[in-house]
């Protein structure tokens, strides 16, 4: 999905700018489409 406001990630603690692409993490949160795959790996 494409960001639609601008926004901060939780998972990098970067901004997320209108049109980025964004998903949900394993809380519920928008982040990062890369930062699901980090949170994804690790323990």
């Amino acid at each position: 999905m494409k960001a639609k406001f601008a926004s901060v990630c939780i998972g990098c603690g970067d901004k997320i700018s209108p049109g980025k692409e964004i998903l949900k993490n394993s809380d519920e949160k928008w982040v990062h489409k890369h930062c699901v795959d980090d949170a994804d790996e690790l323990p």
